[in-house]
């Protein structure tokens, strides 16, 4: 089938979007298309030429959406900038937006020009498939459409278009620009993303602050996986917090290397709000200002608004609950409890700075790497503790991965498009990435981390 649309948000209230036009594009050429994504969507891939996917050939009239969110701690009205919504997609009853980004300049462009370069649309699509397949929930990338424009950012390189696919793009900052922008539509609003995400709550006597609560467990959820596979956003703003716990936004993005909670790539985060170790506070901070923009549904009960508060209250022992439990799986132990030898692992983590993602394969299985830091009488002592009540290969295997897409890895794949035109690399590391729990000799070159003083110079960008 083609793409069906039934496009739900042009139902609410117009000061909440902007109708657009995607900009015209002379030659579009499809680079990248995701067959599999396809194929969970219903699709015939021959159905889905250039013109649709870049927006040439429309459907249905696009949306850009409008959003506030605090940017680096910092409040600011926002909107879909650079991205339009061709429209939402219905399969087998589930819901997706379509979603262009880097299609042209919208009412909420400001000063930016509403482009993209090839190589972050690119690094979009190879983030958002190793993500999938880490079993973390997340945007999905459709299509990457090169276009005939020439986009100026750190260097000048081809244009480009993503198709995104994403359950909804609403987010916290949605929430705030709702708040207050058009305060009028809260209640219809969330109710509107209660139907369309949380159904099961419709009935409740205290659906908003349920709803409250099942979006603060969805998002504890998405960052405790994150930091089960060494991720760090990069740029966890409330407009980048996805109400339905899907990450999405890869820009200055990275996965680490050497273990280091204060671990920061990106040229903007200064101060290291966002490191590593950072996000489950930050996520806390966010989902204060979340239900900040809630708090007028509770006008005529204060007391119903300190029960969502003390949802709140609670973030600390569900995060650390949940952060507990995955640790112990990616340790082999199946008992509860065992918080002290998880700390004493941490401990060495940060003090020897190994590698985290070969570490846990170096516990399953000793040996599989020559790296002095796993021959100290230290690792030696932490495996033999662990030995004793964990190190359950099956747990481990299904947890921890073989392979990450390293930063080296990615810069490798998209300089060698920018300079060849050619995608080899890049479809090798998919190839890779596709099973990124089962371990294949062929492939060991993947395993191998960064040297340190690459990792201590390297920088991701947001204005991608």
């Amino acid at each position: 089938m083609s793409l069906s649309f039934d496009t739900t948000y042009k139902d609410l209230d117009s000061n909440l979007y902007s109708r657009v036009t995607p900009e015209d594009i002379n030659n579009p050429e499809i680079l990248l298309l995701n067959e599999d994504l396809c194929d969970g969507l219903g699709l015939n891939k021959e159905d889905l030429n250039s013109q649709i996917l870049s927006g040439q050939k429309l459907l249905e009239e696009p949306i850009a959406q409008a959003y506030a969110g605090h940017q680096f701690g910092n409040y600011t009205v926002l909107g879909d900038g650079r991205a339009m919504i061709l429209g939402e997609h219905v399969h087998d009853g589930s819901r997706y937006d379509i979603q262009l980004k880097g299609s042209g300049r919208t009412p909420y462009s400001g000063r930016g020009d509403g482009n993209a370069t090839v190589s972050s649309m690119l690094r979009e699509y190879i983030y958002s498939y190793a993500m999938k397949n880490l079993g973390i929930k997340t945007s999905r990338s459709l299509a990457v459409i090169e276009t005939d424009e020439s986009v100026q950012r750190r260097r000048t390189e081809p244009g480009a278009i993503l198709v995104r696919v994403m359950r909804s793009h609403i987010r916290y900052g949605t929430f705030q620009y709702v708040a207050s922008q058009a305060s009028e539509e809260l209640e219809e609003f969330t109710d509107y993303v209660i139907d369309r995400h949380y159904p099961h709550l419709n009935n409740k006597d205290k659906k908003y602050t349920d709803f409250f609560d099942e979006v603060m467990r969805s998002s504890i959820d998405m960052v405790v996986d994150w930091m089960r596979v060494g991720f760090i956003h990069g740029v966890m703003n409330t407009d980048n917090m996805s109400i339905d716990g899907e990450t999405f936004d890869y820009g200055p993005c990275t996965f680490m290397n050497y273990y280091d909670e204060d671990a920061v790539f990106s040229s903007v985060d200064k101060r290291g709000r966002y490191s590593f170790g950072n996000q489950k506070p930050i996520l806390k901070w966010n989902l204060g200002r979340f239900a900040e923009s809630l708090q007028q549904l509770f006008q005529e009960s204060s007391h119903a608004f300190d029960e969502l508060e003390a949802k709140l209250d609670n973030f600390e022992e569900i995060f650390d609950a949940k952060y507990y439990s995955m640790m112990r799986k990616k340790l082999g132990i199946k008992s509860d409890g065992e918080e002290a030898i998880v700390d004493a692992f941490l401990d060495w983590l940060r003090e020897s700075r190994a590698d985290y993602t070969n570490t846990f394969i170096e516990l399953e299985t000793p040996g599989s790497f020559d790296d002095p830091v796993y021959s100290s009488e230290d690792f030696k002592h932490i495996r033999d503790e662990l030995s004793g009540i964990g190190l359950d290969g099956k747990m481990m295997k299904k947890t921890n991965p073989r392979y990450i897409p390293r930063n080296y890895l990615i810069e490798e794949t998209l300089n060698e498009y920018l300079e060849k035109e050619n995608l080899s690399k890049f479809k090798d590391l998919l190839n890779v990435l596709e099973n990124p729990y089962e371990s294949k000799d062929a492939n060991s070159q993947f395993q191998q981390p960064p040297s340190e003083k690459f990792d201590s110079e390297y920088t991701t960008y947001c204005n991608t």
